[in-house]
């Protein structure tokens, strides 16, 4: 009887497991939070975390939709990950220590690691969510048409909508600008390059001629290139057609604009490198400072030291 009811067990358990499988379901541990448009899972003593984001993610991806010109879209899974087995678990290949989340368009799934997992602030946390969240709706709003998504474009915009802009990429900007080329956008379609100062020129370029196309077309005219895309059109294309001129001319109106913003004259008199120049200059002039009184401390117990031999030999 014992062994029959063992028997039902583990069969019920291999069922389970089937449809999961075959439902392409990953399990986690812990608790799960539902909202209008997203499922979070989540470890036990996250729950905290994973409510009080939970209205920021909704607001983030209702925004990106309407960004995109997509109507908004349920059965969105979002994975917060305390344990880099968890993390591991859903794409092995991404294991690095580095990579604080992943998005999986194609399966709606989102996966990030835990801010005390990542070693990262909440607001860090809260970018890498919008961040995947942009992936998630714009690969959605192409359609089966994906493969006509630039790599730069994807990136580009999800870095907008994560408001993930810092002083490195500016530094990167500068430097191109100053010692090297732009890295050509057919160069970033497909693929990123692999070498840590490349690729973060390859995020910076395309976060900045992202930001170029969407300050430069109306908001109606920047739908259509989803759009578009989504119809067969490639982005280039569509991009020729709006601006009445081939895609390098297009490459090259932006580069003159980032060469204006980021060349040695517009970055000497930015206010950020103003006062950092402003905080050495302090800095040297405090070291110069204690340098000076530790050579006059110096010369004023030498000074001692002389008198007090002087009136030793005077009076001995």
């Amino acid at each position: 009887m014992k062994n029959a009811k063992l028997l039902l067990i583990v069969g019920a358990l291999v069922v389970v497991s089937a449809v999961a499988h075959s439902q392409n379901v990953t399990v986690m541990p812990g608790q799960s939070h539902q909202t209008a448009h997203f499922l979070i899972h989540y470890p036990r003593p996250l729950e905290g975390l994973a409510r009080s984001i939970a209205g920021t993610l909704e607001i983030a991806f209702l925004t990106t939709c309407n960004q995109m010109g997509t109507r908004p879209f349920g059965d969105n899974v979002i994975y917060i990950c305390d344990s880099d087995s968890d993390f591991r678990q859903f794409h092995p290949s991404v294991g690095d220590s580095w990579i604080t989340g992943f998005a999986i368009p194609m399966k709606r799934k989102i996966v990030v690691r835990s801010p005390s997992l990542a070693k990262t602030t909440r607001e860090q946390f809260i970018k890498t969510l919008r961040h995947e969240i942009s992936h998630l709706v714009l690969h959605h709003a192409v359609g089966k048409n994906v493969r006509l998504l630039p790599r730069w474009f994807d990136e580009g915009m999800a870095m907008i909508n994560a408001g993930q802009w810092e002083w490195l990429d500016s530094w990167s900007l500068f430097q191109m600008v100053i010692f090297s080329d732009p890295l050509p956008f057919s160069a970033i379609r497909d693929a990123f390059p692999s070498g840590a100062s490349e690729a973060r020129l390859a995020y910076a370029q395309s976060y900045n001629f992202c930001l170029f196309l969407q300050t430069t077309l109306k908001k109606q005219q920047f739908e259509a290139l989803v759009a578009g895309m989504r119809s067969g059109i490639p982005l280039g294309t569509q991009l020729e057609r709006l601006f009445g001129v081939p895609f390098a001319k297009i490459e090259k109106v932006w580069y003159e604009r980032v060469r204006d913003r980021y060349g040695v004259y517009p970055f000497l008199t930015s206010a950020g490198v103003f006062w950092f120049l402003l905080t050495i200059l302090m800095l040297v002039a405090y070291a110069r400072k204690r340098r000076a009184a530790r050579e006059r401390l110096a010369e004023m117990e030498a000074e001692d030291e002389f008198i007090d031999h002087v009136l030793d030999g005077k009076y001995h």
